[in-house]
Protein backbone atom coordinates (compact mmCIF):
# COMPACT_ATOMS: atom_id res chain seq x y z
CA UNK A 1 0.00 0.00 0.00
CA UNK A 2 1.40 3.71 -0.70
CA UNK A 3 0.10 6.52 -0.12
CA UNK A 4 -0.52 8.01 3.02
CA UNK A 5 -1.34 4.73 5.51
CA UNK A 6 -4.11 6.20 8.15
CA UNK A 7 -2.95 7.50 11.31
CA UNK A 8 -4.48 5.14 13.48
CA UNK A 9 -3.63 2.07 11.38
CA UNK A 10 -0.17 3.35 11.50
CA UNK A 11 -0.30 3.83 14.85
CA UNK A 12 -1.38 0.02 15.31
CA UNK A 13 1.19 -1.79 13.17
CA UNK A 14 4.13 0.15 15.09
CA UNK A 15 2.97 -0.81 18.78
CA UNK A 16 1.43 -4.04 17.93
CA UNK A 17 3.91 -7.30 18.88
CA UNK A 18 2.12 -9.85 16.87
CA UNK A 19 0.20 -10.42 13.76
CA UNK A 20 -2.32 -13.10 12.88
CA UNK A 21 -1.40 -14.32 9.14
CA UNK A 22 -3.67 -15.89 7.04
CA UNK A 23 -2.91 -17.90 4.11
CA UNK A 24 -4.40 -20.48 1.78
CA UNK A 25 -2.88 -23.19 -0.77
CA UNK A 26 -4.40 -24.66 -3.84
CA UNK A 27 -6.61 -27.03 -1.44
CA UNK A 28 -8.31 -23.17 -0.23
CA UNK A 29 -8.27 -24.82 3.34
CA UNK A 30 -7.19 -21.39 5.33
CA UNK A 31 -3.96 -21.70 7.94
CA UNK A 32 -3.82 -18.72 10.50
CA UNK A 33 -0.49 -18.24 12.35
CA UNK A 34 0.47 -15.58 14.72
CA UNK A 35 3.73 -14.04 13.98
CA UNK A 36 6.38 -11.51 15.10
CA UNK A 37 6.94 -8.89 12.76
CA UNK A 38 8.41 -5.34 11.48
CA UNK A 39 6.65 -2.69 9.59
CA UNK A 40 9.00 -1.12 6.90
CA UNK A 41 7.89 2.24 5.65
CA UNK A 42 9.12 2.64 1.71
CA UNK A 43 11.64 5.37 3.45
CA UNK A 44 13.21 2.45 4.86
CA UNK A 45 13.10 -0.38 2.25
CA UNK A 46 16.10 -2.13 0.92
CA UNK A 47 15.58 -0.29 -2.17
CA UNK A 48 15.12 3.39 -1.51
CA UNK A 49 13.19 3.73 -4.50
CA UNK A 50 10.34 1.29 -3.51
CA UNK A 51 6.99 2.77 -2.99
CA UNK A 52 5.75 0.94 -1.07
CA UNK A 53 5.52 0.09 2.44
CA UNK A 54 5.81 -3.71 4.00
CA UNK A 55 5.46 -6.15 6.92
CA UNK A 56 8.38 -8.50 6.97
CA UNK A 57 8.42 -11.75 8.74
CA UNK A 58 10.52 -14.89 8.92
CA UNK A 59 9.06 -18.16 8.65
CA UNK A 60 10.23 -22.08 8.53
CA UNK A 61 10.40 -23.52 5.16
CA UNK A 62 9.46 -27.06 6.27
CA UNK A 63 5.99 -25.07 7.56
CA UNK A 64 1.80 -24.94 6.15
CA UNK A 65 2.53 -21.45 5.68
CA UNK A 66 5.67 -21.32 3.46
CA UNK A 67 3.70 -23.94 1.51
CA UNK A 68 0.57 -21.58 1.11
CA UNK A 69 2.68 -18.47 0.33
CA UNK A 70 4.39 -20.65 -2.29
CA UNK A 71 1.54 -21.89 -4.57
CA UNK A 72 -1.26 -18.79 -3.26
CA UNK A 73 1.25 -15.42 -2.68
CA UNK A 74 -2.21 -14.25 -1.66
CA UNK A 75 -2.54 -13.17 2.73
CA UNK A 76 -4.86 -11.75 5.07
CA UNK A 77 -2.95 -10.22 8.02
CA UNK A 78 -4.90 -8.97 11.10
CA UNK A 79 -3.46 -6.48 13.47
CA UNK A 80 -5.42 -5.91 16.91
CA UNK A 81 -5.66 -3.20 19.50
CA UNK A 82 -5.45 -4.74 23.05
CA UNK A 83 -5.00 -1.60 25.21
CA UNK A 84 -4.13 -3.73 28.12
CA UNK A 85 -1.47 -5.85 25.54
CA UNK A 86 1.46 -4.82 27.96
CA UNK A 87 -0.35 -6.20 31.18
CA UNK A 88 -2.00 -9.54 29.32
CA UNK A 89 2.08 -11.11 29.76
CA UNK A 90 1.88 -10.91 33.87
CA UNK A 91 -2.16 -12.02 33.79
CA UNK A 92 -1.47 -14.81 31.43
CA UNK A 93 0.35 -16.17 34.53
CA UNK A 94 -2.94 -15.74 36.67
CA UNK A 95 -5.04 -17.93 34.70
CA UNK A 96 -2.81 -20.75 35.58
CA UNK A 97 -2.48 -20.10 39.48
CA UNK A 98 -6.10 -21.31 40.10
CA UNK A 99 -6.79 -24.45 42.03
CA UNK A 100 -6.48 -27.58 40.62
CA UNK A 101 -10.26 -28.33 41.16
CA UNK A 102 -11.27 -25.48 38.79
CA UNK A 103 -12.07 -26.35 35.20
CA UNK A 104 -9.95 -24.95 32.08
CA UNK A 105 -13.21 -23.01 30.96
CA UNK A 106 -13.49 -21.76 34.87
CA UNK A 107 -10.29 -20.25 34.65
CA UNK A 108 -11.02 -18.55 30.86
CA UNK A 109 -13.83 -17.23 32.34
CA UNK A 110 -12.20 -15.96 35.76
CA UNK A 111 -9.72 -14.68 33.82
CA UNK A 112 -11.54 -12.97 31.04
CA UNK A 113 -13.88 -11.22 34.08
CA UNK A 114 -10.15 -9.94 35.17
CA UNK A 115 -10.37 -8.15 32.21
CA UNK A 116 -12.02 -4.69 32.25
CA UNK A 117 -13.83 -2.65 29.49
CA UNK A 118 -10.95 -0.35 29.28
CA UNK A 119 -8.52 -3.22 28.62
CA UNK A 120 -10.33 -3.94 25.56
CA UNK A 121 -10.07 -3.32 21.90
CA UNK A 122 -10.13 0.07 20.42
CA UNK A 123 -9.34 -1.03 16.32
CA UNK A 124 -8.28 -3.71 14.49
CA UNK A 125 -7.27 -3.86 11.04
CA UNK A 126 -7.57 -6.41 8.30
CA UNK A 127 -4.17 -5.89 5.61
CA UNK A 128 -4.86 -7.78 2.03
CA UNK A 129 -1.31 -7.78 0.62
CA UNK A 130 1.25 -9.64 -1.92
CA UNK A 131 4.06 -11.95 -0.13
CA UNK A 132 7.15 -12.99 -1.82
CA UNK A 133 10.01 -14.84 -0.19
CA UNK A 134 13.28 -13.13 0.17
CA UNK A 135 16.33 -14.42 -1.01
CA UNK A 136 18.08 -15.80 2.26
CA UNK A 137 22.00 -15.34 0.56
CA UNK A 138 21.25 -12.20 -0.60
CA UNK A 139 21.84 -8.39 1.12
CA UNK A 140 18.02 -8.03 1.24
CA UNK A 141 17.88 -10.43 3.70
CA UNK A 142 20.59 -9.51 5.64
CA UNK A 143 19.44 -6.09 5.82
CA UNK A 144 15.59 -7.06 7.17
CA UNK A 145 17.12 -9.92 8.95
CA UNK A 146 19.19 -6.68 11.27
CA UNK A 147 15.95 -5.28 11.62
CA UNK A 148 13.55 -7.82 12.86
CA UNK A 149 15.89 -8.78 15.16
CA UNK A 150 16.24 -5.51 17.08
CA UNK A 151 12.53 -5.02 17.13
CA UNK A 152 12.44 -8.46 18.15
CA UNK A 153 14.97 -9.64 20.14
CA UNK A 154 13.03 -12.34 21.92
CA UNK A 155 12.39 -14.06 19.17
CA UNK A 156 15.88 -14.85 17.55
CA UNK A 157 15.26 -18.59 18.30
CA UNK A 158 12.93 -18.27 15.32
CA UNK A 159 14.44 -15.54 12.96
CA UNK A 160 17.95 -17.10 13.14
CA UNK A 161 17.03 -20.80 12.15
CA UNK A 162 19.08 -22.40 9.10
CA UNK A 163 15.88 -22.68 7.69
CA UNK A 164 14.00 -19.57 8.08
CA UNK A 165 13.18 -17.62 5.03
CA UNK A 166 12.33 -14.05 5.32
CA UNK A 167 8.62 -12.92 3.39
CA UNK A 168 7.94 -9.35 2.46
CA UNK A 169 3.98 -8.52 2.16
CA UNK A 170 3.28 -5.77 -0.12
CA UNK A 171 0.15 -4.08 1.37
CA UNK A 172 -2.72 -3.60 -0.98
CA UNK A 173 -5.61 -3.04 0.59
CA UNK A 174 -6.99 -2.40 4.45
CA UNK A 175 -10.23 -2.48 6.13
CA UNK A 176 -10.13 -0.99 9.84
CA UNK A 177 -13.00 -1.51 12.09
CA UNK A 178 -13.31 0.20 15.70
CA UNK A 179 -15.23 -1.02 18.59
CA UNK A 180 -18.64 0.20 18.07
CA UNK A 181 -18.36 -1.76 14.64
CA UNK A 182 -17.31 1.43 12.83
CA UNK A 183 -15.34 0.42 9.58
CA UNK A 184 -13.71 2.06 6.83
CA UNK A 185 -11.60 0.33 4.18
CA UNK A 186 -8.81 1.78 2.18
CA UNK A 187 -6.75 0.57 -1.43
CA UNK A 188 -3.31 1.58 -2.45
CA UNK A 189 -4.87 4.88 -3.50
CA UNK A 190 -6.16 6.28 0.16
CA UNK A 191 -9.90 6.04 1.42
CA UNK A 192 -12.42 3.90 -0.13
CA UNK A 193 -15.59 3.82 2.06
Amino acid sequence: MYGKLPKQLLHLIKTSKYVHIATCGNDCAPSVSLMNYIYVPNDQTFQTRDKHDYIIFATSKDTEKFMNILTNPTVALLFHDWVAANNLSVRKHSINEYSNGTTNNEKLENFLDELDDSELNQISATIKGEAEFINPLGPESKYYKTMLLRANPDADVFINVENTILVKVKMVSAKITDSDSNTVTYDNMGRVK
